[in-house]
């Protein structure tokens, strides 16, 4: 029998962790514990109440409160430190699931497994979304570039490995999702559940990739991160090239900034990387220009 402990980070997060904490319970495949790690929110008790009504319905809810707030990714590393199950389940407190998705990844475990993803749905609000996965998802050099894989919710973990690999790495700014793919992916093999299983929500607040100084300071540190850990020596220009163009990105399209992008779209445009397309490349510099809607 599998035994999966499923990890909510939260926040003032009172209008929609009780989505998150049923979408956990109604699992075809139960989980032991629902841990909910309460970040230090200020909302005068109303996250953790409404955590504590799903426990009062009988939903196997553990809570744990913080005094100091310290971000999503040390939350999770308390929640997992405290949890009883060989699999981690990690669920941010804005996103859900399908009722099927722990079932399809205890279905992909074999012994050499050490996380397995499924595919994310990003809703639009108007009834559809666009899905993660891209062609190379299951490429290891992938990851190299960009997080092909998604964001914690789609992720479920092998206890001891997360314990082996040292859990989240809370002093990134941003990023600290990829950072800990990129170390599972050395520490065994990840398997892909190619199904939208895993729903992103954008009725949540105060994400940290809506924060350009976080997310330009994140993906700084990842950048040379990769090129001096990961990437050997023959891919590590290629990589380098394609980083510039892959800030420009995130900065228009997750954040809004739009100061310092059009020169690397620019460069992009006359010298192409293989990963981009001239679509995409005009398409960046369209957004950066205000002539487009990102």
């Amino acid at each position: 029998m599998t035994k999966i402990s499923v990890v909510i980070p939260a926040r003032n997060r009172a209008k929609v962790i009780g989505r998150a904490i049923d979408c956990a319970n109604r699992q075809t495949i139960a989980p032991i514990e629902i841990i909910v790690v309460d970040d230090a929110s200020d909302d005068d008790g109303a996250t953790v109440a409404a955590a504590k009504a799903a426990q009062a319905a009988g939903i196997p809810v553990r809570i744990i409160g913080l005094d100091a707030r310290a971000g999503a990714p040390n939350a999770r590393n308390i929640g997992v430190a405290a949890a009883s199950g060989d699999w981690i389940a990690l669920l941010d407190s804005d996103d859900g699931w399908a009722d099927t998705k722990l079932a399809e990844q205890v279905a992909l475990i074999e012994d050499d497994v050490v996380a397995v993803f499924t595919d994310t749905i990003f809703h639009d609000g108007k009834g559809g979304g666009n899905t993660k996965f891209g062609r190379d998802a299951g490429d290891p050099t992938a990851l190299l570039y960009e997080n092909t894989l998604g964001g914690c919710s789609a992720v479920m973990i092998r206890r001891s490995t997360f314990d082996a690999i040292g859990g989240f790495d809370i002093s990134l700014p941003s990023c600290q999702d990829w950072d800990m793919w990129l170390k599972l992916q050395r520490a065994g093999r990840i398997a892909l559940c190619r199904q939208p299983l895993t729903q992103y929500y954008f009725d949540g607040d105060d994400r940290i990739s809506r924060n350009p100084a976080s997310v330009a300071r994140g993906h700084g540190i990842m950048y040379d991160r990769i090129l001096s850990d990961y990437a050997p020596a023959e891919k590590a220009g290629d990589v380098h090239r394609y980083q510039r163009f892959h800030l420009a990105q995130t900065l228009v399209y997750s954040t809004g900034v739009r100061r310092g992008v059009i020169a690397p779209a620019l460069r992009n445009l006359v010298m192409p990387h293989g990963r981009t397309t001239r679509r995409s490349t005009l398409h960046l510099i369209g957004t950066a220009l205000g002539l487009l809607r990102a």
